[in-house]
């Protein structure tokens, strides 16, 4: 391989996994030195619900690509070279998040703007590091959504990327007193030993959560699954003239409404499809009482708020839980094992 290319995991079409992604030689990401760009040696990154969803052709309805597309969201790597003020340096070992509409990081290099990026902690290896910018900030992000009471939060499937890090970060970070979340029977024991002060964990392979859990005893639910309107039942109710703040439902699955959706996706929407989201938005909202926060949202990279996550590494309180590491070689079995939801985060490892 020459110094201008490099070895890049590429979707070809849309469709499933096996048959659309290959690993070919490609040139290296071209670089503006007076850009607010970082030009990264990628030394690990992680598998997220995301990249098989874009690589089956589930966003399509919003966006297309034009193939072949690279692939790849998370990072974790050596900065080769900086755009001028960034703030960063050839050396630099930093992870970050790259742009919904700019993937490319399973590949041995990629760019990332430098806004997306901060300085990995060092007590993380980057293999660690990597599994932490899309679901890290998505926790981060959700818990912002929130500014009522603070005693319950319910955080369903505590071995998920984004759950096992929202557990980790309900007390420390957004004040939380108590957590609860579910798993199956396979994985109530991996919750109880990586996330030690999760105060109820329901096995719902045994257990209805809708009998465990009291009826309006919690003050915070994240929806993962897109049927906000089922945790109303949950919700705790403010008690008359009360001014702290309603209790939130907030979704990371079910779309947003137009407004958000241009946002977070970082794309407009046709008008078809905005009339469509808004449509959804009105009719779950009409299944949440008023008195309850409901909000859909979808995350944006953000360097203050890997900062915020570095800190936490750094206290000892957020640790990344992997499940398997594999070499660029065998992104295709990464991917197919990330797409069986297994206990932690599937994540590729490249170069030395």
């Amino acid at each position: 391989m020459s110094s201008e290319t490099m070895q890049a995991l590429i979707q070809t079409a849309y469709g499933e996994p096996s048959q659309v992604l290959k690993i070919i030689t490609v040139p290296i990401p071209p670089f503006d030195e007076s850009s607010s760009q970082l030009l990264l040696r990628v030394r690990a990154v992680s598998i997220n619900p995301l990249d098989c969803m874009v690589v089956r052709g589930k966003l399509k309805i919003v966006w297309t690509d034009t193939m072949p597309a690279p692939m790849g969201y998370d990072v974790s790597g050596v900065v080769v070279k900086a755009g001028k003020g960034t703030g960063f340096k050839e050396g630099d070992a930093v992870y970050g998040l790259l742009n919904i509409r700019a993937r490319g990081s399973i590949a041995e290099y990629c760019t990332v703007l430098a806004q997306n990026c901060a300085l990995k902690p060092e007590s993380l290896t980057h293999e660690e590091a990597s599994c932490l910018p899309m679901v890290g900030t998505t926790a981060i992000q959700a818990f912002q959504r929130h500014s009522g009471p603070k005693e319950t939060a319910f955080i369903p499937a505590g071995m998920g990327g984004v759950g096992s890090i929202m557990l980790q970060l309900a007390k420390p970070y957004a004040g939380f007193k108590r957590t609860i979340t579910t798993a199956s029977t396979a994985k109530v024991e991996l919750v109880k030993q990586h996330i030690r002060d999760v105060d109820e964990v329901i096995d719902y392979k045994k257990t209805d959560q809708a009998t465990a859990i009291p009826a309006h005893s919690c003050d915070f639910v994240l929806d993962q699954f897109g049927k906000p309107a089922q945790y109303v039942r949950y919700m705790r109710k403010p008690a008359p003239g009360s001014t702290g703040g309603k209790p939130s439902i907030i979704s990371i699955l079910h779309p947003p409404s137009a407004e958000k959706a241009q946002i977070g996706w970082e794309t407009q929407v046709g008008f078809p499809l905005r009339v469509a989201l808004n449509t959804m938005d009105w009719w779950t909202r009409i299944w949440i009482p008023a008195w309850i926060h409901y909000q859909g949202f979808a995350v944006l990279p953000s360097a203050d708020d890997l900062k915020i996550l570095s800190d936490l590494v750094v206290q000892g309180k957020l640790k990344p839980v992997i499940v398997q590491v594999f070499r660029l070689d065998q992104a295709l079995e990464a991917i197919t094992l990330a797409e069986t939801k297994p206990a932690g985060k599937v994540v590729i490892s490249i170069g030395d």
